[in-house]
C-alpha cells in the first residue's frame, strides 16, 4: 500500500500486525507523510500508535521532541532513545532517566557523548552496563572500566565488538570466566599478534578455542601444530601447509593417531618411511603399508616381518609389485588372503589357485561379484560344493564347461542366487528355461523367462534374415564360413606368473 493512501486506521492495522519494530522498518519508503505521524502522535489512547512515531526512524525531531515531554510511557522513552534523530539534549536525558530500561536503550545509541558513556559503564544496572558494552562508540577508557566489570555478561557483550583493541583483548583473553576467556580468544576481532600470543600460551583450552577460528594467519597455526597437546594439533593439522619437518615432528612427537595419520600423507618421503615402518603401534604400520607412495623396499620390509595385518594392507596396495603379492600368498594368514580378493590386479593363475586353496579368499571373491574367465571344471566343482551360496553361484558362472545335465541338477539348488546363476549359463537349454520358469523365485522365473523369450525372437529374425536373403540373392550364395569366435573382454586380472609360482606356493600351502 502507498504511504498516500495510508490511513490512521489503516496505519494501526499494520502497527498490530507486525509489531512495532518491523512495521517501522518497512514504511520507510515511501515515507509516511508527517500529518499521519502527527495524528498518531496525538492518540494517547493507542500505545503502540506513539510508540511506532517514536520508533519511526523518519520522524520530525520536533514531533519527537514532543512525544518526550508529553508520554511518560517508558515503553515510548525507550523507543525515542533508539530513534536516530533524536535530539542530543533528549539522548542526554534518556542516559540519567529514573527508569533502568530506557537508559538501557540510550546506552546503545551511537551518537551518545562520551561523558554519558562512561556514566553508563558504571550504571548500578547490570542490564545497562551489558547493553553500553555492546555501543559501537565506545573508546579504550569505556572499554577498560567494562573489562574490569563484576558481571560476566557484560565483559562477553564487550568481547563482541567490532574491533577489541590489544589491551582489552589480553585482559578478556585471561579473564575469570571460562566463558568470557574462550569467547573472547574463539572469536574476538584481534591483531594478529594477539592471535599469535594466545598460540604461544601453550594452554589447552586457550589454543582449542584459538583453533576454531577460520581462518588464521599462517604462524598461528604453525605454532598451534607444534602445541605439546594433541587435541591441538589434530585440530589444525589438515589446515596447516605442512612440509617434512613439520611431518617428522608429528612422527616423533604425536600420538599413535597421529603417527598414523602422518604414514597415510601422499608423496610421503623415504626417510620418514624408514622411521615410521619401525613404529611401535601396530596401527601406524598398518596405515603405512596401505600409502600409495610406500617405497619398494619398505614394502619388501614388511612382507619379511609377516605381520598379518601389515600384509593384509599391502594386500590391497596398489603399487605393491607382483612378485611380492606372491611373497604375501605364501604366508597363509587367513585375513591376507581374504584382502586379496579385493586387490584390482592379481597373476591369472593366482586367482583358482586360491579359490582352491583359501576359502577366505572364496568368500571374499563371491561376496564381491567379482567375474571369473574360463574357469577350469575342477575348481568349479570345489565351488559348488561350497556352503555358501555365492560360492556356489561364482562357481557356475565362472566356468564354460558345465554339462547340460550339470546344469540340470545345479538349478534345483535351494539357493535361489546359484538356480539363477545356473539358469543364465550359455549352456542352459530351452527345456531347463521352461522348467525355471515356474521357479518359487520370481527373479528366477523372470530370468528364464526373459532369456527364453529373448532366443525365440533372436531364431526369428535369424529365420527372417535368411529368407529374406534368399529371395533377394541374385546368384547362389557363396558357401558359409563358420563364425569366427567373439573374443573374450579383457579382466583387470590378467597378468603372467613368474617361472614355477604355483609349484612354490602348492608346496608351502601343502606343508
Amino acid at each position: 500500500m502507498a504511504a498516500e493512501t495510508f490511513t490512521v486506521d489503516s496505519l494501526l492495522a499494520v502497527i498490530r500486525r507486525d509489531g512495532v519494530r518491523r512495521s517501522a522498518q518497512a514504511l520507510r519508503k515511501p515515507p509516511i507523510p508527517s500529518r499521519l505521524l502527527q495524528e498518531l502522535a496525538e492518540r494517547a489512547d493507542v500505545p503502540e500508535a506513539r510508540q511506532f512515531v517514536a520508533a519511526y526512524p523518519l520522524a520530525p525531531s520536533h514531533l519527537l521532541e514532543t512525544l518526550a515531554q508529553t508520554s511518560p510511557d517508558p515503553a515510548v522513552l525507550g523507543w525515542l532513545a533508539t530513534n536516530p534523530r533524536t535530539p542530543p539534549h533528549l539522548l542526554t536525558a534518556f542516559a540519567a532517566h529514573a527508569d533502568a530500561p530506557v537508559r538501557a536503550q540510550a546506552a546503545l545509541h551511537p551518537q551518545l557523548p562520551p561523558r554519558e558513556l562512561l556514566n553508563l559503564a558504571t550504571d548500578p544496572a547490570p542490564a545497562v552496563r551489558t547493553a553500553v558494552a555492546a555501543n559501537p562508540a565506545l573508546r579504550l577508557p569505556h572499554q577498560a572500566v567494562l573489562a574490569a566489570d563484576a558481571e560476566p555478561a557484560v565483559r562477553l557483550r564487550l568481547a563482541g565488538q567490532a574491533v577489541v583493541p590489544k589491551p582489552v583483548a589480553l585482559v578478556l583473553g585471561a579473564d575469570a570466566s571460562g566463558v568470557v576467556r574462550l569467547h573472547t580468544v574463539a572469536a574476538a576481532r584481534v591483531e594478529d599478534d594477539v592471535l599469535l600470543g594466545w598460540a604461544a600460551t601453550d594452554e589447552e583450552e586457550i589454543q582449542l578455542a584459538l583453533a576454531r577460528r577460520e581462518p588464521l594467519p599462517a604462524a598461528v597455526l604453525r605454532t598451534l601444530l607444534y602445541s605439546p597437546h594433541a587435541s591441538v594439533r589434530r585440530a589444525v593439522r589438515t589446515r596447516a601447509a605442512t612440509d617434512e619437518a613439520d611431518l617428522l615432528f608429528l612422527a616423533t612427537h604425536g600420538e599413535p593417531e597421529e603417527r598414523a595419520w602422518v604414514a597415510q600423507r601422499d608423496l610421503l618421503a623415504r626417510p620418514l618411511q624408514g622411521c615410521l615402518a619401525q613404529d611401535a603401534n601396530a596401527a601406524v604400520r598398518v596405515a603405512l603399508a596401505g600409502n600409495v607412495s610406500l617405497d619398494p623396499e619398505i614394502a619388501r620390509y614388511f612382507v619379511g616381518q609377516a605381520e598379518a595385518p601389515v600384509c593384509a594392507a599391502l594386500a590391497v596396495n596398489p603399487v605393491v609389485p607382483l612378485d611380492l603379492v606372491q611373497e604375501l600368498v605364501a604366508t597363509k594368514h587367513p585375513e591376507v588372503l581374504a584382502a586379496l580378493a579385493y586387490r584390482e590386479i592379481l597373476e591369472a593363475e593366482l586367482v583358482p589357485f586360491l579359490l582352491r586353496h583359501s576359502a577366505d579368499f572364496r568368500q571374499h571373491w563371491a561376496w564381491q561379484q567379482r567375474p571369473l574367465a574360463d574357469l577350469d571344471l575342477e575348481t568349479a566343482r570345489l565351488l559348488v560344493a561350497d556352503a555358501l551360496p555365492a560360492v556356489r553361484a561364482l562357481g557356475i558362472a565362472g566356468c564354460p564347461y558345465w554339462r547340460l545335465a550339470d546344469l540340470y541338477d545345479l538349478a534345483r539348488d535351494p539357493a535361489a542366487t546359484v538356480r539363477l546363476a545356473a539358469v543364465r549359463h550359455p549352456k542352459a537349454g530351452d527345456d531347463l528355461l521352461a522348467q525355471r520358469e515356474a521357479d518359487a523365485d520370481a527373479a528366477v522365473a523372470a530370468a528364464a523367462r526373459d532369456l527364453r523369450a529373448a532366443r525365440e525372437r533372436s531364431r526369428a529374425e535369424a529365420l527372417r534374415a535368411q529368407l529374406a536373403g534368399a529371395r533377394n540373392a541374385p546368384l547362389p550364395a557363396a558357401p558359409v564360413r563358420a563364425a569366427e569366435p567373439v573374443p573374450r573382454p579383457a579382466t583387470k586380472l590378467v597378468a603372467r606368473s613368474s617361472p614355477g609360482l604355483l609349484n612354490q606356493l602348492k608346496r608351502i600351502f601343502w606343508q
